[in-house]
């Protein structure tokens, strides 16, 4: 059974808000066809607003899907979060994306595919990546902190601000390619004797720990130090142990 949590939402109507749920849901049903669902038990917690998804298959030893609705002390965003972390032996990247929005203005979006080694298989990756987002204005040169230039690559997507019409537009055929490659290519993706990608992974979850905007957007929901802290180590970035 597919976890799924969902308390107390608001529903905060505008076009660009509705595109962006599009969008999740098309990357739901996505996971739905090439996933299995299953329950999260570290999943504990229920966050007003929240609603959270779980997969997992052969080759993907967790897929996760985060929709945050206005609701309680967060009453002018609507966020998403996905990632996609493979078995330690497949040769693929990590898939993270994440979307803030606000009512007429996407005021966060950060995507990547995350190398775990610099094979020739993932940079086949960060090439369709490259060559899908060059040339998008919005998609600006931003400084990276310490922590994000250890694990992101050279070309990915961390825009400050996408206006509603053309360049949200943009970002969700974007978003949906990034999403088709990643899942059709893993059909070509086989496990490999030798290969361990344990020790990136879990360098990309304990970097993405060090996050601040992270811990304190979550604290600003009206969330517990001790309920975040579970979250963020036991459900959005879990290590391998």
């Amino acid at each position: 059974m597919m976890s799924m949590v969902t308390t107390g939402k608001c529903k905060m109507d505008t076009p660009l808000i509705n595109q962006m749920r599009d969008l999740a849901e098309y990357i739901k049903n996505e996971f739905d066809s090439h996933f299995e669902p299953y329950e999260n038990e570290k999943h504990i917690h229920q966050f007003e607003g929240w609603t959270d998804w779980f997969w997992t298959s052969e080759k993907i030893r967790k897929a996760h899907l985060k929709i945050i609705e206005p609701a309680g002390d967060n009453r002018k965003m609507w966020l998403m979060h996905m990632n996609v972390f493979p078995n330690p032996d497949i040769d693929i990247p990590i898939f993270g994306l994440d979307i803030v929005a606000t009512p007429n203005k996407i005021s966060g979006c950060f995507c990547d595919y995350s190398p775990t080694n610099d094979s020739v298989a993932q940079k086949d990756f960060m090439n369709f990546f490259k060559k899908l987002t060059y040339g998008l204005e919005w998609k600006r040169a931003r400084e990276l902190p310490p922590w994000a230039k250890e694990i992101f690559s050279e070309d990915m997507i961390a825009a400050g601000s996408i206006r509603e019409g053309e360049e949200a537009d943009q970002l969700c055929v974007a978003a949906k390619a990034l999403t088709d490659f990643y899942t059709h290519s893993l059909v070509f993706r086989h496990p490999l004797e030798g290969l361990d990608t344990t020790q990136a992974q879990n360098k990309y979850c304990v970097n993405q720990k060090m996050n601040k905007m992270l811990h304190s957007s979550i604290l600003a929901m009206g969330i517990s130090e001790s309920d975040k802290d579970d979250y963020v180590d036991d459900v959005l970035f879990e290590e391998i142990v």
